[in-house]
C-alpha cells in the first residue's frame, strides 16, 4: 500500500522532483496539493510535506493534522534559512528532511509513516450521532447588521455583559474587519488585538488569555479589533473562526461583532474582502441581526437575512430593533412588515436611551435603563437555545 502524500505548494525544487519521481517509479502517491491551511485539514492523505517557510505553518496546524492520525514531515534549507530545522523541531513535526535530499530519500522517509495510520482510520467505527452534538460546549453568538449606524456594536457589548457572571466570563470579540470599534468604544488600547490573539492561538496557545483585555467594572474578556482596517488582509478567516469556536470550550458564550458586508467577492474573481464575516456567520450557533426601526431598515435587514440563510440555513436568527421609537403604532407596523416575510426566532425592541450616549462618551458599559432591559430580554432568548453549530 503506497503512502499518500499531501504536498504543500513550495517554491523549492524538492516538491516537483518528488512528484515526478512518484509518478515514474511509485513508492508513494501525491494525493493532494495543499494551498491553504484549510486544505491541510480537509484533504485525505497520509503524510503532509511542508516547508519550514510556509506562511501558514504553525504549531496548531501540526497538532490538527496529527490529531487526525496523519504525519507531518518538515523540509528545511540550511543555506537560505539556517534556523529552519530548529523551528520544525519546536513545532513537533514527525520527521525533518533537508530540501536537497534525493527523491528516493524522500520516499523512504515518508514510507515509514502513514500506512499504519491509514489502515487504522479506515477501520474506525463511528457510532451514529456521536459527532452531531458537542456536549459541554458554549455558544458562538454573532452580532451584525445590514448597514452601519444601527448600533450593533453597542448591542454586542451589552450582550456580552448580560451573559457574564463572576464564575463564567463571556468573551467579546471584535471580528469586524471593515469598521472595528469595540476597543474605541470601551476606551481600550489597540494592542493587544485580534492579530495578537491569533498569533498566540496558533503558536503559543497557553498564552492566548494574555492577549485579552479586561474591563474595570465587568468580568468580560475582550478581543480588540484590528488597529488599521488595511490589516484585514493579514487575518485568515479560518484562524479567527477557530479561535472563537475554541473559546466556546472554556465559556458559555462568545459574542462576536462582525461587518455588515457579506458579499462573496472572491466568487466573482475579486479579493476575499468579506470572507471573515461570512466565515463567522457560517460558524455561529445563533445570529443577531440589529435593524434600524424604519421601513428602509426593515427592507435592508430582510435582504441581509436572505443572504445569511445561504451561509447558515439552519441557524436561529434574532432580530433587534435598536433605538426604537416609543410609538406602539410604528412598532406594530415594523413588526408586521418583518414577520410577514420572515419569522425570526425572537424579535426584541430596544428603545432609545440617553444612557447609551453617555456611556459611550465615558468609555463605560451602559448601566440600567430601557436599553439594558431590552438587551437582557435578548440574552434570555439566546440562552434558551442549545448550541446548534455541530447539530446542523
Amino acid at each position: 500500500m503506497e503512502t499518500e502524500l499531501g504536498l504543500v505548494v513550495s517554491a523549492r525544487d524538492w516538491s516537483e522532483r518528488l512528484h515526478r519521481f512518484t509518478v515514474d517509479h511509485g513508492g508513494a502517491r501525491v494525493r493532494a496539493r495543499i494551498l491553504r491551511p484549510e486544505d491541510a485539514v480537509a484533504e485525505d492523505y497520509d503524510v503532509l510535506l511542508v516547508d519550514d517557510v510556509t506562511s501558514f505553518l504553525n504549531r496548531r496546524l501540526v497538532q490538527q493534522v496529527q490529531s487526525q492520525g496523519r504525519s507531518v514531515v518538515g523540509v528545511f534549507d540550511a543555506v537560505t534559512n539556517p534556523a529552519g530545522q530548529a523551528f520544525l523541531e519546536d513545532l513537533g513535526v514527525d520527521g525533518i528532511l533537508p530540501s536537497h535530499a534525493t527523491a528516493e530519500e524522500f520516499v523512504r522517509a515518508v514510507s515509514s509513516f502513514g500506512t499504519v495510520e491509514r489502515v487504522a482510520r479506515a477501520m474506525e467505527v463511528v457510532e451514529p450521532g456521536t459527532d452531531s452534538v458537542e456536549s459541554g460546549r458554549g455558544q458562538l453568538v454573532v452580532v451584525a447588521s445590514s448597514s452601519g449606524g444601527t448600533g450593533a456594536t453597542e448591542i454586542a457589548v451589552a450582550l456580552a455583559h448580560a451573559f457574564t457572571t463572576v464564575k463564567d466570563r463571556a468573551l467579546l470579540m471584535d471580528a469586524d474587519d471593515v469598521v472595528p470599534a469595540i476597543a474605541q468604544r470601551l476606551g481600550l488600547a489597540l494592542h493587544p488585538n485580534i492579530r495578537t490573539s491569533i498569533d498566540a492561538f496558533l503558536n503559543q496557545p497557553d498564552r492566548v488569555d494574555k492577549t485579552f483585555h479586561s474591563l474595570r467594572r465587568s468580568p468580560i474578556d475582550v478581543v480588540a479589533g484590528i488597529p488599521n482596517t488595511q490589516d484585514w488582509i493579514e487575518l485568515r478567516p479560518g484562524d479567527v473562526v477557530s479561535l472563537a469556536t475554541d473559546e466556546t470550550a472554556r465559556r458559555s458564550f462568545v459574542v462576536a461583532n462582525v461587518s455588515s458586508r457579506i458579499e462573496d467577492l472572491a466568487f466573482h474573481g475579486g479579493a476575499p474582502r468579506y470572507a471573515l464575516a461570512r466565515g463567522m456567520i457560517s460558524a455561529a450557533d445563533q445570529l443577531v441581526a440589529v435593524a434600524v426601526p424604519s421601513p428602509i431598515g426593515v427592507a435592508r435587514t430582510l435582504e441581509w437575512i436572505a443572504q445569511v440563510r445561504v451561509l447558515a440555513p439552519y441557524r436561529p436568527v434574532h432580530v433587534v430593533f435598536n433605538k426604537a421609537p416609543r410609538s406602539a403604532f410604528k412598532l406594530g407596523e415594523l413588526t408586521q412588515e418583518i414577520t410577514r416575510t420572515y419569522a425570526p426566532f425572537s424579535l426584541t425592541v430596544v428603545p432609545e436611551d440617553r444612557r447609551v450616549a453617555e456611556a459611550a462618551w465615558a468609555g463605560e458599559l451602559v448601566r440600567g435603563g430601557s436599553f439594558v432591559k431590552g438587551v437582557e430580554q435578548l440574552a434570555g432568548a439566546l440562552a434558551s437555545l442549545p448550541a446548534a453549530r455541530a447539530a446542523s
